[in-house]
């Protein structure tokens, strides 16, 4: 069902540094989590932005951990490919995806025209908020991907998670942040929102007809990419 996973540690706290009084102080270290979706962006991560008619999403991207997707993606936003399409599908506590110029759902390109095999990193997960890359009936990666828009994980999914062999942080993660487990080792996940999930949640919440189209077009005017820095905007 599943490859074998990596056990991790779960580190949530901030080490503390105590400064005796005329003492130098000395910068407090920060630990970040070994769940990089659960860490906020550092300065030189690359990013996404992506800009609809509704507002603004924005979200990390990781290129060391499943490098094919993300310079695939990264391609062909680079080169417009994304430009002034919509988003095709919206459900409500589930996905919204986009990524196909034709907007029935069926198609798009990969920077290659060849399609790419799915990777998948054992610290990548469809947690709520998560940006995965759509897989074709072939089973390979186009142009076609998906924001994770949120639902809870049922005890259900949690008892198949432990009984697959899920570490314990990433159910943990699942319980309490949300998100779509049946997705994991079926579909790429190469990026987190960390910037206008809200907006996310809202478009899945769309009216749409029964191609789960949203009834009013959402438009990505462009998806363009650029380095984080904490010191801007």
């Amino acid at each position: 069902m599943r490859k074998r996973f990596l056990s991790v540690l779960l580190l949530l706290a901030l080490a503390l540094t105590l400064v005796s009084c005329g003492e130098k102080e000395e910068p407090i270290p920060v630990t970040r989590n070994p769940l990089p979706q659960l860490n906020s962006p550092s300065d030189g991560d690359t990013i996404v932005t992506i800009e609809t008619n509704k507002g603004v999403i924005r979200a990390v991207l990781y290129q060391k951990a499943v490098p094919q997707t993300v310079t695939n993606f990264v391609k062909l936003a680079d080169s417009g490919y994304y430009d002034g399409i919509i988003i095709h599908k919206a459900i409500a506590d589930f996905v919204i995806q986009m990524g196909d110029p034709t907007a029935e759902g069926n198609g798009g390109e990969s920077f290659n025209g060849a399609g790419l095999p799915l990777e998948y990193n054992e610290l990548l997960h469809n947690f709520t908020g998560a940006v995965g890359m759509a897989a074709g009936s072939d089973g390979l990666a186009y142009s076609q991907f998906y924001i994770v828009a949120g639902s809870e994980v049922s005890e259900e999914y949690v008892s198949a998670m432990k009984a697959a062999g899920y570490p314990a942080n990433v159910i943990e993660a699942y319980q309490e942040f949300g998100g779509q487990p049946s997705f994991d080792y079926e579909y790429t996940v190469f990026g987190q929102v960390y910037e206008g999930l809200e907006l996310v949640q809202e478009i899945a919440a769309s009216k749409t007809d029964r191609w789960n189209r949203p009834k009013k077009d959402v438009t990505v005017s462009s998806i363009s990419i650029s380095t984080y820095s904490s010191t801007e905007g």
